[in-house]
């Protein structure tokens, strides 16, 4: 009955975090939307109040921020979301909160096992450790979204330099030669290749493309390849030595990682063994002995022990894991 009414309340607090999520960015939303309607009819109403200038030509290339858009993305940074990059993700962003406090509610319930017997450290635990948990699964999913598309970025990121290169060494004009990319590089390359080209393609500059590219992609290679060009277009000189290089420095990185994959190769393996291995064996006991494993599934001390035993996997897996990553790092 306690367990029960336990998970009843920890239902209610999801729920109303998820809630208070919701209203927090409708309020955000309804604000901008004033703030955009009131600028617009000030503009409209009073169009000398806005002096014009060559810096606020300039600045008015890039899209203005107000104060909403920027607590926004500051209040999705917190949690892992790039709302920049959110369209790229495999599933809309809004819907893995929700998933992750549902992730979270089944491991609050597998804890509830082992701790319930204790209600001081069952109490801290579910009121200060639930919420700490939806928070490190929000952003390890994010993460995950986003390391998995850069790495397709930068592992494809020397084909589209090479292309350039050869587009601009026969006299195909820089713009062209971007889209070229767009044409014939994949997925997800092609799509941020076709963003620069459209941006170029009407009218605006391509330091300012180039510079809205570095910060919507946020890699160093990118970066470099913004500041290359830019100095390029400004100040002249040839370009194909500087991609080249910059080219033939990200393939060295790309196979130093993959050396570094097969060096992990054998910890990797050794993680995905022990992960398979409790529920292999569980599962031949349950065949050969069948009331021997069912304590387990039965009786509170075999809950407890299979909760304490589920979680201290979970552990021991995420610690691997982070072992690796860091090396491969």
């Amino acid at each position: 009955m306690l367990i029960q009414k336990l998970i009843l309340l920890l239902a209610l607090v999801v729920l109303l975090l998820l809630f208070t999520v919701v209203t927090t960015m409708a309020v955000v939303k309804e604000h901008d939307r004033d703030t955009k309607l009131k600028q617009r009819m000030m503009e409209a109403v009073v169009p000398s109040a806005r002096p014009t200038t060559q810096i606020d030509d300039e600045l008015s290339l890039v899209r203005t921020r107000s104060r909403a858009d920027i607590l926004k993305e500051r209040a999705a940074a917190s949690i892992g979301v790039d709302l920049k990059q959110a369209e790229t993700y495999p599933i809309k962003w809004w819907l893995v909160p929700p998933l992750a406090a549902i992730l979270d509610w089944v491991l609050m319930f597998i804890l509830s096992h082992p701790m319930g017997g204790y209600p001081v450290l069952w109490y801290v635990t579910e009121w200060f450790g639930s919420p700490i948990a939806w928070y490190v699964i929000d952003r390890f999913i994010f993460n995950w979204f986003t390391n998995r598309r850069n790495t397709k970025l930068i592992e494809q990121f020397p084909d589209a330099l090479n292309t350039v290169v050869r587009c601009v060494r026969v006299g195909i004009p820089m713009a062209e030669a971007l889209r070229t990319v767009a044409k014939d590089a994949m997925e997800p390359t092609k799509m941020e290749f076709g963003i620069l080209a459209d941006k170029a393609s009407i009218g605006i500059p391509l330091d300012v493309a180039l510079r809205e590219l570095a910060e919507r992609v946020k890699l160093t290679e990118y970066q470099f390849f913004a500041t290359a060009l830019t100095l390029q277009a400004r100040s002249g000189g040839g370009i194909t030595q500087t991609l080249e290089t910059l080219a033939d420095v990200i393939r060295k990185r790309v196979g130093l990682k993959a050396r570094g994959y097969a060096l992990t190769a054998e910890a990797r393996t050794s993680a995905m063994v022990l992960a398979v291995l409790p529920f292999f064996a569980g599962g031949v006991i349950f065949l050969m002995q069948r009331t021997y494993i069912l304590v387990l599934f039965t009786t509170k001390a075999g809950e407890s022990v299979l909760g304490a035993a589920i979680v201290l996997m979970i552990l021991g897996m995420g610690t691997i894991q982070f072992m690796i990553s860091n090396v491969l790092k």
